[in-house]
């Protein structure tokens, strides 16, 4: 199930969808059953860092989403971070 969904959302990535919409797409009879069961799954691919979780909406990110998130993280963990010159050795 896990990697349906993977599949599913690489191939619109950048794409928000919402865990009931991600349902339906991988199994229209469970989706009827349990509206809820893709929840679970998404939440555990979030954790595990495959997919991104944007308010109550999903992404599978973009080359250029993951690169412009790297960049800022850059930016803040370096900002709190205090450099020291070493002294001149001649």
């Amino acid at each position: 199930m896990e990697l349906e969904i993977l599949q599913i959302m690489k191939q619109s990535a950048g794409t928000k969808f919402s865990y009931k919409e991600i349902g339906k797409l991988v199994d229209r009879d469970q989706y009827r059953e349990n509206a809820h069961f893709a929840r679970p799954i998404l939440e555990k691919l979030t954790f595990e860092g495959l997919i991104w979780k944007d308010e109550s909406f999903y992404l599978y990110p973009t080359e250029q989403q993951k690169s412009e998130h790297r960049r800022k993280e850059g930016k803040i963990k370096s900002s709190g971070v205090q450099s020291h010159s070493l002294p001149d050795q001649k």
